[in-house]
C-alpha cells in the first residue's frame, strides 16, 4: 500500500474516533438522536474532506518519495550536502543502502543509478522529512533532504539534524554543505 493511501486512512481514522467522541457525548448530555444519514453526511463532510485535503497538499513531495524517478528532487525548503563515503566492501551501494537503511525508512532503492530515497517517521504532529542519496564517483555521495512542508520552522531545524544523522551515518569526518 502506498505512504499516501496509507496517511490518508490514518488521518481518517482520527477524524472517525474524534466524530465518534462527539456524537456519544452529544448522546448523551443533550439526547439529541441522530439519524444513520446524518451521521454518514457528517463524517463524510468532516470526517473524510479534511484528511483527503491534507494529502492532497502533500501528495506530490509524498508521491515523488515512492516514484522511480531517479533525479533529484526539486521542492522549495530542500537541504543539499556532498558527504564524503569510505565504503568498507567492494559493494559500495550495498553498504550505503544497509546504513541508511538501519536509521531512516527506505522507500525507493535503485542499484543502477545508485540511487536510495528514505524518510523520517511521519506523525500527527510531524510530517517529517524525505530525503534522497546518490553515489557519486571518487567516494562522495549527493544527499538532499526536504520537508513536507517547507513553511515550518520546525521541520527546518528537523531537515538540519536529519542532515548531521546522514552525514554521521555514511561520513563520520566528511561534511560539505551546499
Amino acid at each position: 500500500m502506498k505512504f499516501t493511501t496509507k496517511l490518508f486512512l490514518a488521518w481518517m481514522s482520527v477524524f472517525l474516533l474524534f466524530y465518534i467522541a462527539v456524537i456519544i457525548i452529544i448522546g448523551l448530555f443533550w439526547g439529541i438522536r441522530i439519524h444513520l444519514w446524518q451521521l454518514f453526511l457528517v463524517f463524510l463532510i468532516a470526517g473524510m474532506l479534511p484528511p483527503a485535503v491534507i494529502t492532497a497538499i502533500f501528495y506530490k513531495r509524498l508521491d515523488y518519495m515512492e516514484s522511480e524517478n531517479p533525479e533529484p528532487p526539486a521542492f522549495s525548503g530542500f537541504k543539499r550536502a556532498f558527504l564524503v563515503f569510505r565504503s568498507r566492501s567492494s559493494n559500495r551501494y550495498a553498504e550505503m543502502l544497509q546504513k541508511i537503511d538501519r536509521n531512516f525508512i527506505v522507500s525507493y532503492s535503485d542499484r543502477e543509478a545508485g540511487v536510495v530515497k528514505f524518510r523520517t517517521d511521519c506523525r500527527i504532529l510531524a510530517w517529517g522529512v524525505c530525503g534522497y542519496v546518490r553515489l557519486l564517483e571518487d567516494e562522495r555521495v549527493e544527499a538532499i533532504v526536504y520537508p513536507m512542508n517547507p513553511d515550518s520552522k520546525r521541520e527546518e531545524k528537523i531537515l538540519l539534524q536529519t542532515l548531521r544523522l546522514l552525514q554521521s551515518v555514511l561520513s563520520p569526518q566528511g561534511y560539505k554543505g551546499g
